[in-house]
């Protein structure tokens, strides 16, 4: 990652900067256990879209990560049984589980849909979600390095990327992180063999 350092730096905080400002704008760092609606879809889509940038940025990491080669481990048997290890694993009960709840999709369709405030949880954990994965991301990139490393070996197609669309509603500085994105993806997959 020697070439690209700067264009990774530059793509590393703008990015991290976007999702603390999305987070901060929806008031998830003061944990609300409620928000609006409105404040959740905006934030959501927000997310969405950087999240699409976050994944590109770690492609890109681990297209450029020099991996020395891969040490053995030793093989296990799963067939064969270890000293201390109960010899049934799984068992088979006759008698059936207690009913429970019926699910959602079988009571059928809500005509009026609910009306208030929505809950910040699932919000706040796909927000914080995104912080701690800007944190590892030199971890993340290594671990898909060595998927990506694997999948050209096995002679499987490139992945074939393609611009974000409405790049044009994006801040300037995600803009540009976008488009650059895109053409240095595109400039790192030249040296996957191509199997079309």
């Amino acid at each position: 990652m020697t070439d690209l350092s700067d264009f990774f730096s530059h793509a590393w905080q703008t990015i991290g900067r976007a999702i603390a400002e999305a987070g901060f704008r929806a008031g998830l760092r003061e944990v609300p256990e409620v928000i609006s609606k409105s404040v959740k879809r905006r934030c959501q889509a927000e997310l969405k879209r950087l999240g699409i940038l976050l994944r590109r940025l770690i492609f890109l990491m681990a297209l450029h990560v020099d991996l020395g080669p891969v040490k053995p481990r030793p093989g296990s048997n799963y067939f064969e049984i270890s000293e201390g290890e109960n010899e049934t694993k799984y068992t088979f009960s006759l008698v059936p589980a207690a009913a429970g709840e019926t699910p959602d999709f079988l009571r059928g369709p809500q005509i009026v849909p609910d009306r208030g405030p929505v809950l910040a949880a699932p919000l706040i954990d796909r927000w914080q979600a995104m912080l701690e994965t800007l944190r590892d991301s030199e971890r993340r990139a290594k671990c898909l390095s060595r998927t990506l490393q694997r999948q050209q070996a096995r002679g499987e197609p490139k992945p074939f990327i393609t611009p974000v669309p409405k790049t044009h509603a994006m801040p300037a500085a995600l803009g540009i992180v976008s488009g650059g994105l895109t053409v240095q993806l595109i400039e790192a997959l030249k040296g996957w063999p191509d199997t079309s």
